[in-house]
C-alpha cells in the first residue's frame, strides 16, 4: 500500500522517533446527558432568556415580560411573574437575576419579579446579551457588536472586544472558563472571554434563543420548550448530535494474492480496520454475521484479521455487519491558540509518522507533486499547514487522488478516507490530513479553500474506513516502470440498509 520514503520539509515535519509499535488506545467523549425526561414545554413566544441558579431554571420571554421558573429538583413549574420591564437575556447573580437594558444593567428579585437594582452602563447603548463569571459581566453591545466587560459589584467597565462572530448575538452564558454565545445565523459559538477568539461552533434546533448549561447538560430555549442539546466537547472541538441509526449491511472482503504469490508464500495475512470513533461519529454494538471479533485499533476503528495458509483457495470473505451510530455536525476550527500550539509542539505521534511515507505514483504525477512542493516552499516556508491544505484544494492542476501525495510531500501526515452518504447510498474518497494538536481532519466536499481553517463534516456522512491503513502481508506486486501501483478494492460495503433513525 505504502512504497518508499521521501525526504521531509523542514517546514511541516516535526520530530519523529523511530522504532515506534502502535497502541491500542480507548477514546473518552465528555458527553452531555438529558436531565429531563423529555423537553420543557412553556407557553413562550421569544424566550431570549435562560439561567440557572442551581436549583432552578428561569426562562424570560422577551415577548410577553414573563418570567417563568423549573424547579429542577422537584420537576415542576412555578408560578410565572409579570415584569414591569423589558427581558433581553437573563443570567443568574446570587441571590438575584439580571438582565439588560439601554445603558443598564437591571438586577430582578425571581421570587416576586421586583427590580432590585439599576447598574448603569456607559456607551452600552444597545446591550441584548449577558453572562457572569462571578461578579465579572459578560455584555454584547449590538450597538458596536463587542462584548463589553463590566465588574457588578464595583460597577467598573474594563474594556471591551469584538467576538469573531460574524452574525448577532442573541444569548450569552459562562461555563467552564469560556463563553457560550447564540448567535442569529443558528449556531451556538464557544469563544475566549479574553479576546473573543472562536474555539468551535455547533448547529443548534432551529429559533433557539436563550442559553443555559445544567449539571454538565446544554439547554436552549425556543419559543414554547426549553430543549436539552446532545452534544460532545474537547479542547479543541465541540461537536452536536444530530443523527442516530441502526445500520445494517454486507461486507465483502476481496482477497487479493495471486496464484503465484499464494504458491510463494507460506502465509496470507490481511488486517483492516473500519469504522472508527472520531469527533463526527460513534458506533456501538457492531456485530458481524458470521462471526468475527474485532479489536480497536489506536482511534477507535474496529480491527479484524485475515491469516491464510499457503494451500487455501479462498478469494473473498462476506460478512452481514450491523451496528448503531450517532453523526454529529462537526467543524474543526483552526484558531489562534491552535496555530500557536502546532508551532510550540510540533512532534507527531510515533503511529503517524507512517502517513508521511511517499505514495507510489507514476513519473508525471510524481512531477506534478515536486513542482507544486518547490513552489510552495519557495513561496510560504515556515507557513501553518492550513495554508498549504487550502492552495493544495485550490489548485486546478492538482487533482484529488493526488492530494494525498502532494501533502506528504510538503510533511503533512495524509491518508485516504471512504465515506458513505447515507441519505444517497453513495461511496465518497475524501482526503484526511493530520495536524497537531487537533489530530485528523477530513476534508470532504464542502471544505472552502477561503475559509482555510475550517473543516467542515455533515451528519449524513458516515467514515468507514482508511485504504491507507489495510495491512497486506505480503504486498501487491510492483507495476510497470513509471507506472503507480494499482492497488485493488480489498473492501465494499454493499446493500446498506438503515433499520432505525432518528434526527434531532
Amino acid at each position: 500500500m505504502i512504497a518508499g520514503n521521501k525526504e521531509r520539509s523542514p517546514s511541516f515535519c516535526p520530530r519523529i522517533r523511530a522504532g515506534a509499535k502502535r497502541r491500542l488506545t480507548v477514546i473518552f467523549f465528555a458527553a452531555a446527558f438529558s436531565l429531563f425526561a423529555d423537553d420543557l414545554q412553556f407557553e413562550t413566544k421569544v424566550p431570549l432568556g435562560l439561567a440557572h441558579d442551581g436549583q432552578i431554571l428561569w426562562i424570560g420571554d422577551a415577548q410577553t415580560r414573563e418570567l417563568t421558573g423549573y424547579d429542577v429538583a422537584q420537576k415542576k413549574k412555578l408560578a410565572t411573574r409579570m415584569l414591569s420591564f423589558d427581558i433581553r437575556d437573563l443570567a443568574y447573580w446570587a441571590p438575584n437575576i439580571v438582565t439588560v437594558a439601554p445603558n443598564y444593567v437591571l438586577v430582578i428579585n425571581p421570587i416576586n419579579g421586583d427590580l432590585v437594582d439599576k447598574i448603569p452602563l456607559k456607551g452600552i447603548t444597545d446591550p441584548v446579551a449577558i453572562a457572569l463569571d462571578m461578579h465579572q459581566a459578560y455584555i454584547y453591545n449590538r450597538a458596536d457588536k463587542k462584548i463589553h466587560r463590566v465588574h457588578l459589584v464595583d460597577r467598573l467597565q474594563f474594556g471591551s472586544f469584538t467576538p469573531e462572530i460574524t452574525a448577532d448575538v442573541r444569548s450569552l452564558t459562562f461555563y467552564k472558563g469560556f463563553l457560550w454565545a447564540i448567535a442569529k445565523d443558528g449556531k451556538a459559538y464557544k469563544i475566549s472571554p479574553a479576546d473573543g477568539a472562536q474555539i468551535s461552533f455547533l448547529p443548534l434546533p432551529d429559533s433557539s434563543y436563550g442559553i443555559a448549561f445544567v449539571d454538565g447538560g446544554m439547554y436552549v430555549a425556543r419559543p414554547g420548550q426549553v430543549r436539552s442539546v446532545d452534544f460532545i466537547e474537547t479542547e479543541n472541538y465541540v461537536a452536536a448530535a444530530r443523527r442516530s441509526f441502526t445500520l445494517a449491511g454486507d461486507l465483502e472482503l476481496m482477497l487479493p494474492w495471486s496464484d503465484e504469490v499464494r504458491k510463494r508464500e507460506s502465509r496470507l495475512q490481511l488486517k483492516y480496520a473500519l469504522l472508527p470513533i472520531t469527533a463526527h461519529q460513534r458506533i456501538a454494538g457492531l456485530r458481524a454475521d458470521p462471526f468475527t471479533r474485532f479489536g480497536r485499533w489506536e482511534d477507535g476503528s474496529h480491527t479484524a484479521e485475515i491469516v491464510l495458509p499457503q494451500a487455501s483457495t479462498e478469494r473473498s470473505r462476506r460478512h452481514k455487519l450491523q451496528f448503531q451510530v450517532t453523526l454529529y455536525n462537526l467543524t474543526h476550527i483552526f484558531n489562534a491558540q491552535l496555530v500557536k500550539l502546532y508551532f510550540k509542539n510540533p512532534e507527531l505521534p510515533d503511529a503517524i509518522r507512517v502517513y508521511l511515507d511517499a505514495l507510489a505514483v507514476s513519473n508525471a504525477d510524481q512531477a506534478t507533486v515536486e513542482a507544486f512542493r518547490k513552489n510552495w516552499l519557495a513561496k510560504n516556508d515556515g507557513k501553518h499547514p492550513i495554508y498549504a491544505i487550502a492552495a493544495v484544494v485550490a489548485d486546478n492542476q492538482v487533482k484529488n487522488d493526488l492530494r494525498c501525495s502532494v501533502f506528504r510531500a510538503l510533511g503533512i501526515p495524509s491518508r485516504r478516507m471512504k465515506f458513505m452518504d447515507l441519505d444517497t447510498k453513495k461511496i465518497s474518497d475524501f482526503t484526511q490530513v493530520y495536524v497537531q494538536p487537533t489530530g485528523w481532519v477530513t476534508i470532504t466536499s464542502k471544505y472552502d479553500a477561503a475559509k482555510p481553517r475550517e473543516f467542515p463534516v455533515a451528519n449524513n456522512e458516515l467514515e468507514l474506513y482508511s485504504p491507507d491503513d489495510l495491512h497486506i502481508t505480503p504486498k501487491t506486486g510492483p507495476a510497470k516502470a513509471g507506472l503507480a501501483v494499482e492497488t485493488p478494492e480489498l473492501l465494499r460495503f454493499q446493500n446498506v440498509q438503515i433499520i432505525t433513525s432518528s434526527t434531532e
